[in-house]
């Protein structure tokens, strides 16, 4: 019995969820197919009705993490005042519980070495997501754009930096490493290079 197309698009839709989730949680070297399809609750067989090779749901998924991040950080920066935009992101960002969800939370910090040994097209939409959300924290400062994007771009890689840093540390090197990123932001002071 074939499909309707709702219940392909659900497919669809479940399998990039679960493949978004799971990259994060394991690398991408970590999770196969078969372990994506288990857990959307989908059979192997099924997966090239949605996606040519493990790539294009990489990619896919990829686009999911991105855009649920981005969904978190505008819906944070749309109810707090411009100057406290980054501090709150900060917060957020280097909270316990970013920390703990790997596989939720952010996919720049949980797949920056994967992204960097994988093909080119996988560091491509890596790279425009990377840019969206340093353009999203880009809109909350003042001045020139090119001076905005280059804070945001320090602002997200001091964070992103941290947390990548705090995940894989024993527990007083993780919070030393959050709690420096955490300061510079309360402080008020701009990170440089």
């Amino acid at each position: 019995m074939r499909q309707s197309r709702e219940a392909k698009a659900e497919t669809h839709q479940a399998i990039v969820t679960e493949a978004a989730r799971l990259f994060r949680e394991r690398g991408i070297e970590g999770t196969s197919v078969g372990d994506v399809m288990q857990a959307a609750s989908k059979t192997h067989g099924g997966f090239y009705r949605h996606f040519d090779s493990k790539e294009s749901l990489l990619a896919a998924s990829l686009e999911t993490a991105f855009a649920d991040m981005l969904a978190f950080m505008s819906e944070g920066f749309a109810h707090t005042p411009r100057d406290e935009a980054v501090p709150r992101f900060i917060t957020a960002y280097l909270s316990p519980s970013m920390v703990e969800n790997v596989g939720g939370g952010c996919p720049v910090a949980a797949l920056a070495g994967d992204a960097l040994r994988s093909t080119e097209a996988v560091r491509e939409v890596f790279g425009a997501g990377t840019r969206r959300m340093i353009q999203t924290i880009a809109n909350t400062l003042e001045g020139p754009e090119a001076e905005r994007t280059q804070r945001a771009a320090q602002i997200f890689a001091m964070a992103a930096g941290a947390l990548m840093i705090a995940r894989a540390s024993d527990a007083d090197t993780a919070e030393m490493m959050l709690q420096a990123a955490r300061t510079a932001h309360r402080a008020g002071e701009e990170p440089t290079i």
